[in-house]
């Protein structure tokens, strides 16, 4: 679900709302349809929210050996379940797991927030757009992706500047 949440800057009502007919393998797509939220599955957050991401290359071969030992695989089954095949907590999935990794790893502000706002801040660094982030955030407005998801990295900055800088004197 981490790896989920980084690679594709889901929230995790989309990730907990995943069913195995989300996910195509073979033509390298998610579709977020639904979202979980408070254990209630229904439409995902906005219209804008309803959207088909590129599937990460690196999430395909965990995904696939999860499907293999997955006790429901049926299409309309959640990628993410309980024992019981209910959806996950996402507070619960927060207080038991991901706190507690983020405290091991030193890094004890670390939410299922602040996943999603990494995708974002990376997403920018490799140089994609504002618009393409927005898409892939499925937010409504640019303005929230890029005043509340997107973070400056100072070296980043200093990395650009010494770049312009350089390749004007050229």
């Amino acid at each position: 679900m981490v790896q989920l949440a980084l690679l594709t800057g889901m929230r995790v009502g989309e990730i907990l709302g995943l069913r195995w007919k989300d996910l195509d393998f073979s033509a390298g797509l998610i579709r977020i349809e639904q979202a979980n939220y408070r254990g209630i599955l229904g439409t995902p957050k906005t219209q804008c929210s309803r959207r088909t991401l590129p599937f990460p290359k690196l999430l395909i071969e965990p995904l696939q050996a999860l499907q293999r030992t997955s006790k429901l695989r049926e299409p309309d089954a959640l990628v993410f379940q309980t024992n019981r095949g209910t959806p996950f907590s996402d507070t619960n999935l927060l207080k038991r797991a991901l706190k507690p990794a983020g405290k091991k790893l030193g890094i004890p502000w670390l939410n299922w927030h602040s996943l999603r706002r990494t995708h974002c801040t990376l997403f920018q660094v490799a140089g994609g757009s504002l618009r393409d982030a927005q898409a892939q955030l499925g937010h409504s407005k640019a303005s929230t992706t890029l005043e509340i998801y997107t973070i400056p990295i100072p070296q980043n900055q200093r990395d650009r500047k010494s770049t312009r800088l350089n390749s004007s004197h050229v």
